[in-house]
This record gives structure tokens, sequence and C-alpha cells, in this order.
């Protein structure tokens, strides 16, 4: 979501900087300058105006962007996203019908069968990443932006900004939405299937979360935050400053706290490709039992019949879901490898020199964070057949060791791409060229 949203900033960014007359406004941010967080070059950004952005000129990082309404419409696409929340937990998201049996599936029952069947971690992700972090995320927004737009000296604003960015990257409802409908396409030969008015109500959610976080701009509520602590302009000004990489706020060069969102300052992450390494070899040892033990175990007129992960590509393809066979290899399978070499060959251009240039490397790393979330993918359908399946001897889906150990491996890969300090490739790039 994280690198997706950005996408559709720049996208958004282009389309209104045609529409709108700059000589009849006033501009949203001044003129100041700024330190790009992925590539660190100290760059002039020019005044943007509602409606428009600003992107690194060296490695085209999405510095910033101001809504046309900068206030409302945060705050409207936040209220509307955590009302589709509470409504997609309210009802039933789907039901099936198999020989004459019915079931239902809602939200908080697909969490509580995996809580009946021991498999508490897994619960705690699902309720995690697509119920609990999105609503903080949404509270936050929404406290900031009423706060900003009354000029309320709420307590906490800062903290309350820090934890907002903090949580973006672990929102999943996208994720848990394929895997409903991966889930229909698997299940759609066996069983009569139907939607409940949740599944709308999530679908509808997780669209509407993707804008909020698109509108939601780091710096730009940063800046006013600033502007109501009576923080004036010039301090986005001192040159050759410290910047925060959680807000992108200058700092003077020898504070260790960051005057905006109170993080720690670092001119680099401390032990950043270290902690990466072991992150990295952890999800790569997690990565066996997610592989050897079985993801799902079918039980059916008294037979059970485990399947692990590549048996499960398998037994699709025989049975000619292509499509979903190809989404799950892909899911578990390629997209887990193509992280670990990704992740590798960052750690080792960090400490040598690079020999493809610091922009290819740049671009990986962004590669990796984008496709971090989507290994989810196969745990939430495994989940979802928990969840529905569950009659009794004619046929029951229970979750296997393996599922606790794929959410682990997920989990870790993008701790360790979010621990890489990416900075560094740049440090390297430059030490070469001396």
């Amino acid at each position: 979501m994280f690198e997706i949203t950005k996408m559709i900033r720049r996208f958004i960014t282009k389309l209104n900087a045609f529409a709108l007359p700059r000589d009849q406004q006033e501009p949203a941010l001044p003129g100041h300058e700024f330190r790009c967080a992925q590539c660190d070059l100290l760059q002039k950004m020019d005044a943007i105006y509602a409606g428009q952005g600003a992107s690194c000129a060296r490695c085209g990082h999405h510095l910033c962007s101001v809504p046309l309404n900068p206030f409302d419409t945060p705050l409207a696409y936040a209220l509307a996203t955590l009302i589709l929340l509470v409504l997609s937990c309210a009802f039933p998201l789907l039901n099936l019908r198999i020989a004459g049996v019915e079931s239902q599936m809602t939200f908080l029952s697909s969490a509580k069968s995996l809580v009946d069947a021991d498999f508490g971690i897994v619960a705690n992700v699902l309720l995690s990443c697509v119920l609990l972090i999105p609503a903080l995320f949404l509270c936050a927004v929404i406290y900031l932006a009423v706060a900003l737009k009354w000029s309320l000296h709420w307590p906490g604003l800062r903290s309350v900004l820090r934890l907002a960015i903090r949580l973006e990257p672990w929102m999943m409802a996208d994720v848990f939405v394929i895997g409903i409908l991966v889930s229909l396409i698997k299940l759609a030969m066996l069983a009569q299937i139907s939607f409940g008015l949740s599944f709308w109500a999530m679908l509808l959610f997780a669209i509407s979360l993707i804008k909020t976080v698109t509108v939601f701009d780091v710096h730009w509520f940063g800046f006013q935050l600033d502007h109501l602590a009576g923080l004036p302009a010039r301090h986005l000004r001192m040159n050759g400053a410290k910047s925060c990489t959680v807000c992108g706020f200058f700092n003077a060069r020898q504070a260790h706290q960051c005057e905006r969102c109170h993080a720690r300052l670092h001119s680099r992450r401390p032990h950043s490709v270290s902690i990466t390494w072991a992150l990295l070899l952890t999800a790569m040892l997690l990565y066996l039992p997610a592989n050897l033990y079985p993801m799902m175990i079918t039980e059916s007129w008294g037979e059970s019949t485990p399947s692990t992960i590549l048996e499960g590509v398998l037994l699709l393809w025989r049975m000619g879901s292509y499509p979903v066979a190809i989404i799950i290899f892909v899911a578990s399978v390629v997209v887990p490898l193509v992280k670990f070499i990704s992740i590798t060959v960052l750690c080792i251009a960090a400490r040598s020199k690079s020999k493809q240039g610091a922009l290819h490397y740049t671009r990986l790393y962004r590669m990796t964070e984008l496709i971090g979330r989507w290994s989810m993918v196969d745990v939430f359908v495994v989940v979802i057949l928990v969840a529905l399946i569950h009659m009794g001897k004619i046929m029951s889906v229970l979750p296997g060791v393996a599922a606790v150990s794929f959410a682990g491996v997920v989990v870790l890969t993008m701790l360790a791409a979010l621990s890489f300090d990416v900075r560094l490739i740049w440090d390297a790039d430059q030490r070469a060229e001396k």
C-alpha cells in the first residue's frame, strides 16, 4: 500500500498541476530546503500550492503533495473509511453451501476460528493488520485534521503524527480483499458461495483506506503542526541540518530528538545493515518449516489430508484452477524468494562499491517495499477457508503449523526492509567515486 499510494499521489499531482491557477492562490507550503529520505540529497523545494506535489530531483522519491482541500479531504475520507470498517465487521462477509449444509463467515468469526484452533498468533496478525492498525491510523488522521483545522492545541499531536507514520506500512485491508477473491475462486467448484453485506463494505473500506493514505501528506501535516506551535518557517531552511527520517523535519545538527515528531535522530540509522541481516536470516530459517510443514489440513468423512504450499499449488493446477494456482505460487514462493535476494543484494551494496549505481539499488529497495505485504495473501486464504469450512464430518479445514511460520516470514522480511537505511547505498556510491 505504501508504494502504491505514492504512485497514486504522483499521478493525481500531475493532473492537478494543469488545473490550478497558481497566481490566484497562496502557497500551501513555502519554498524551503529539504533532504530526501532515500538519497539524502539536499535540495530546494519551490512553494507548493494546493493540489500540487514534489519529488526528489535525483532519485524521484515522493517528497510531498498537498490535496486541494488539505484539511477537509483527509478528514472526510478518514471518517468514511472508519464507518466502512465498522460495517465490514457488522454483517456476514461470505455465505457457503455444501451438500445442503450452510456456513456463514464474518470478519470476527474468522479470527475466532483461528483462536479455537490454537492459532492465536495468526489471529493476532489478522486482527492487527486488517482491523486494529487501520482503525488506529484513521483515528490518528481524524485527530490531527480536526486539531489543525480549528487550531486546537490538543495533547500529543506530535506523537500521534509519528504513530500514523509508523502504522502506515502495516495496513493490509487490500491484501485481505484479494485473499477473499482467491478463496472464492478456489471454492467455486466445490460449493455455492454468495457475498454478504460486509463483503461490499470491506471492498469499499480497502479502496477508501488507500485513498485516505494518499491524501494524508506527512510533510504538510508536519508543517501545519509547526505553524500551530508557532515554529517559524525558517526552521525548514536550516542549511546543513539533520533531517528526521520519520517526518522529514530539519533539526539542528547536534539535536538528538526531532523537534517536530520527537523521533530519535541519527545521521544514519544505527546498525541498520546488521539488524537487516539478522531479520533476513531469521526469515530465511522460518521459510524452511513454512514449506516443509502443512499450510492447511482438510478433513472430510474421517479422512485428513494435509497439504504444504507447493502441494496446494499442484492440487489447484490439476483441478484446472490455473489463475489461483499462479497467484498462490507467486505470492507464497516467488515473492519471498525475490525479497530474500533483493534484501541480500541491498545489504551487500551498502557495504561495498555498487556495480549498478545507487539509483538502481534504490529502485530495487522500492520494489521490495512494494511487494512486501502481498505474500500475506496465502495466509489470509487459509484464514478464510478455516472460517468458512467447518461442517463437521462433511468437510472441515484446519490451519497447519506452516501458516504461523509463513506469517513470520512476511512480517520479518517487512521489518528487514523497514530497518534498512537506503541512504547507505548512496554513501557507498559516493565513496567509490572519490
